[in-house]
């Protein structure tokens, strides 16, 4: 049998006697049930609640009710593991440990945690960047640029939001800030790397005409290459760049 054959019909796992060990404070990459991460292979980390010594572990991993890993009883007193496939963008998994202790006695199933990509391409990003119609002097300041625009949806069980900027920015839908990062997208040195931020959007969207308005203003005064000049010509402009992908998935 293939190893997610296996994992298919024995997830139950062996009896488990009262007392033993359980996995608790299960995280992803140090965070627990993130949303949005780009690790090409995560790791999965936990902690040991009961008995004295860990000296195995067994993860199941499944994805819309299909198994994607079953690592099988593993001896090792390693409380954290590398997810051993690369993920596909937007993915959402969920994963559980079992653990054996001193006594190679099998403890009961963690509760379930989660894990979500984001974009882990260039390809996957559908959006342009936007800016104001100016061009920016680098010794005078300038109101927050307000970018607003108009979707339509149908009924959604889930949606995403991917954004970043050159300088800090607001999401805002249906008149909701989306999330609760304060600063995005994070300081950086725009020429080298920007960070985007991935937004559980579901519960800002219903059916109809849905305004996503976007607020951004100036992080600081950076270079900024324009497309085809050269390094050295650099020219000082505003951060007053965003671009955003939505993506939205209709219930059957």
């Amino acid at each position: 049998d293939k190893p997610h054959d296996r994992a298919d019909k024995t997830l139950s796992g062996p009896a488990v006697e009262e007392g033993v060990m359980k996995a608790v404070n299960l995280k992803t990459e140090f965070l627990k049930d993130p949303v949005g991460i780009d690790i090409p292979f995560p790791r999965l980390m936990w902690n040991c609640e009961g008995g004295k010594l860990q000296t195995a572990y067994r993860i199941a991993v499944e994805s819309e009710g299909k198994t994607l890993w079953d690592s099988g009883k593993v001896k090792s007193d390693d409380m954290r593991a590398e997810y051993p496939s690369e993920p596909v963008s937007r993915m959402r998994a969920e994963w559980k440990v079992m653990l054996w202790d001193e006594n190679d006695k099998p403890g009961e199933w963690s509760e379930k945690a989660y894990f979500e990509t984001g974009l882990l391409k260039a390809s996957d990003w559908k959006a342009d960047w936007i800016a104001g119609n100016y061009r920016v002097r680098r010794s005078r300041r300038y109101p927050v640029d307000c970018f607003r625009k108009t979707f339509t949806a149908k009924k959604v069980c889930k949606a995403r939001l991917y954004a970043t900027a050159c300088g800090l920015y607001e999401v805002c839908i249906n008149g909701k800030k989306a999330g609760d990062f304060v600063l995005a997208p994070g300081h950086t040195d725009y020429c080298k790397s920007i960070q985007y931020q991935t937004y559980d959007v579901t519960e800002l969207i219903n059916e109809g005409r849905i305004p996503l308005r976007r607020s951004l203003r100036t992080a600081g005064t950076v270079a900024v290459a324009e497309p085809g000049e050269e390094e050295i010509n650099k020219a000082y402009r505003r951060s007053c760049c965003f671009s955003w992908s939505f993506t939205e998935r209709t219930e059957a």
